[in-house]
């Protein structure tokens, strides 16, 4: 996509042609014109999810009304997997609408829709449409998961980790995890050490999700596998999975990394740029630390940002500044700079801000500032 598109133009006239040409290569009673002029005046004017939903319940109408021949005609339809072994690009984003037909209107079906859905899921994934099956067929799906992980498509083996976190963006949560995590982290245990690195991202993904409900539970499974499972790939699971506790200062996370959040160390007045920043601009802000350990010590160090939202309230958000070794007695400065301008995925109010310093998981000194 280029910067004038947004995400939803992944679902475009092209896409749409293309599936359509695909379906009329295998199933020559496909009324293609009919399928195309039910989608493309409406594109334009809808969002990402209603365009999917828009393919989804077209493909419905134009194929088969049985839904088990539906299916087959769709897995028919997909061509052969992909040569890469990770997920680039937006090509594959025509699977997604047949993963949606499939979890929309097979979901009395199980055998064949989680068959076309397996299918599917090794061309692009089927991480938002296994859920529902999940939910309604919980022993089953969970069984069909666990297969999955010793599949030789990365991107099957995938599915038993993203279809199951409890958070997954863009589609529902799965209470019952959130609730209990333990069958994910069985599935996640035979994934750990998957041999590339989609898989293994997509673990540590799960578990960040898992964190945010069960902390004391992630922990203790990293550490579990830290002991057993010592590698530099196991330490960057770690250190992904543990991404929110650590912004959080989670103290059990802190020292799965070698933090200790009880350090010595003495941090100055934040000095500020501007105490005064225009939406639209950036302040540049800077800060010394120094060990008062008399050994060297690792440290985290990150700054908050309050900032004003709509409600006149401020929220904050952590971001990442240095991680650094201090020897004993050791002072660092630390130069920043943070950008005000305005983003799809940050909205910016005028009105009071902080700043504040955060070191392993504690805060510390904190300069306010307006932005205006």
């Amino acid at each position: 996509m280029t910067k004038q598109t947004q995400f939803r133009d992944v679902f475009n006239p092209a896409l749409v042609n293309k599936l359509a040409g695909n379906i009329t290569h295998v199933w020559d009673s496909f009324e293609r014109d009919a399928f195309l002029e039910a989608i493309l005046p409406q594109l334009e004017s809808l969002s990402f999810g209603d365009r999917n939903s828009l393919i989804a319940d077209s493909l419905h109408k134009h194929l088969p009304d049985d839904f088990q021949r539906a299916a087959q005609t769709l897995v028919n339809a997909l061509g052969p997997e992909p040569a890469s072994d990770s997920l680039s690009g937006f090509s594959g984003f025509i699977v997604m609408p047949q993963c949606l037909f499939t979890s929309r209107y097979g979901l009395d079906d199980f055998d064949t829709s989680i068959n076309a859905l397996y299918e599917m899921t090794k061309r692009f994934t089927a991480e938002g449409d296994i859920r529902p099956f999940i939910e309604k067929y919980p022993e089953e799906t969970m069984t069909f998961l666990h297969k999955l992980t010793q599949d030789k498509s990365p991107f099957a083996r995938r599915l038993a980790s993203e279809g199951t976190r409890p958070r997954l963006p863009l589609f529902s949560r799965l209470p019952k995890f959130q609730r209990d995590p333990l069958p994910v982290i069985q599935l996640l245990e035979k994934l750990k050490t998957d041999t590339n690195l989609m898989v293994r991202r997509s673990v540590a993904n799960n578990l960040n999700d898992i964190a945010k409900d069960n902390p004391d539970v992630v922990v203790e499974t990293l550490s579990g596998w830290q002991k057993t499972n010592p590698s530099k790939e196991m330490d960057w699971v770690i250190s992904h999975s543990l991404r929110t506790l650590l912004k959080d200062g989670h103290p059990g996370a802190l020292r799965l990394m070698g933090y200790d959040s009880n350090i010595e160390i003495s941090v100055s007045e934040i000095h500020l740029s501007d105490e005064n920043p225009a939406i639209g601009d950036e302040i540049n802000f800077s800060f010394t630390v120094t060990s008062l350990e008399d050994t060297a010590s690792k440290v985290m160090i990150d700054y908050i940002v309050y900032f004003m939202k709509a409600n006149g309230k401020q929220a904050p958000k952590v971001f990442k500044a240095a991680k650094k070794t201090l020897a004993a007695g050791e002072t660092i400065t630390i130069t920043k700079k943070h950008s005000f301008q305005q983003r799809s995925t940050r909205k910016h109010y005028s009105g009071a801000h902080s700043l504040e310093v955060q070191i392993n998981g504690k805060k510390y000194t904190r300069a306010n500032f307006e932005l205006v």
